[in-house]
């Protein structure tokens, strides 16, 4: 068996990080090219059934569920570092990215959440 069909035996879906620490080691360096790269390569080596996102879109989350009380306790965003990822409506400039880099509109939807939906959906019932 090849190290691809082993991998993609294992791996049903493989999530990208959007934190930038996780994208590259050099700050400047860091932009939604590099989450790109990171897609493109892990399509390479899984297909493109096996791949999503993971993007950590923290602060949306912990702002509806901190308390008032806790509120000051609030660290910076990782993904602030990430110019145009800052949370959710960001997704424009990914989706745009991966047109240019020539994925078509089923590639795009399967990385885009249609991967995760199909995994969800066959062990979630």
């Amino acid at each position: 068996m090849s190290w691809k069909a082993l991998a993609c035996s294992m791996v049903r879906t493989l999530c990208v990080n959007f934190v930038p620490d996780f994208l590259t080691d050099s700050q400047d360096k860091v932009s939604v090219e590099r989450i790109v790269d990171h897609i493109q390569y892990i399509v390479s080596v899984t297909g493109i059934d096996h791949v999503g996102l993971g993007s950590d879109f923290v602060q949306e989350v912990m702002a509806d569920l901190t308390p008032p009380c806790c509120e000051s306790l609030d660290d910076e965003d990782p993904l602030f570092d990430l110019p145009g990822m800052e949370g959710p409506a960001g997704m424009p400039l990914l989706t745009d990215a991966l047109l240019d880099r020539g994925l078509d509109h089923d590639a795009i939807r399967k990385i885009l959440g249609g991967n995760l939906k199909g995994l969800m959906s066959a062990h979630m019932g």
